[in-house]
């Protein structure tokens, strides 16, 4: 059991969550008819910012997610208000563009570490798992348990995240994006505000 609780198994299999996670992002603006490339850098941001939050101002990992979260979707809203008028390929290549400006600042940051990346992040469900005394248990090391509690955390979220984008589909809000991505302009003349919703796609993901 240990071989496959190794943390590069456990380590893959945890981007592997988080990036169908990101995958899911790209659904939400897809579904309003926008071909967006540019949520690995609003990922970018809400991952920096939490590390860094959680690293540098000693707030709970948790609480630096969700603050993360918080400001990747202000960018978006900035980044959203001029590239919603685009479409298509000009859109693709707008947040395309925008993924790579985020990378390129982040690497050339001194608080981000550059190339190295952000070092000694707090390994708190791995300390947990030491408070629990499940060290050793069922012959699984503490630092195993903290990174299966992580990737049962993360499966909880992406089962939820489904959850929420089959709700979204089947409601008004669903109705209205595939109104949109049939025909922006049909949908406007009927009523529908098109850059509130394009926006709210783009804050969603």
């Amino acid at each position: 059991i240990m071989d496959l609780l190794n943390p590069y198994y456990l380590q893959i299999v945890m981007f592997f969550i988080i990036n169908a996670i990101m995958g899911i992002s790209i659904y939400f603006t897809l579904a309003s008819g926008q071909l967006s490339l540019g949520a690995a850098g609003f990922m970018s941001v809400g991952a920096y910012v939490g590390a860094i939050l959680s690293l540098k101002a000693d707030l709970p990992i948790v609480l630096g997610i969700i603050i993360g979260g918080l400001v990747a979707s202000l960018v978006a809203v900035i980044i959203g208000l001029p590239t919603t008028r685009l479409r298509g390929l000009y859109l693709a290549i707008a947040t395309l563009g925008f993924g790579e400006v985020v990378r390129v600042i982040f690497l050339n940051l001194d608080i981000t570490n550059g190339l190295s990346g952000i070092p000694s992040i707090p390994q708190e469900l791995t300390n947990l798992a030491y408070e629990l005394d499940i060290d050793g248990l069922m012959g699984i090391d503490a630092v195993a348990w903290g990174n299966l509690m992580a990737i049962i955390i993360l499966l909880a979220i992406l089962i939820l995240i489904i959850a929420f984008c089959v709700r979204i589909n089947n409601s008004r809000v669903g109705r209205t994006f595939a109104a949109i991505k049939a025909d922006d302009h049909a949908a406007e003349l009927m009523g529908i505000n098109v850059v509130y919703y394009k926006m709210m796609a783009f804050i969603i993901g």
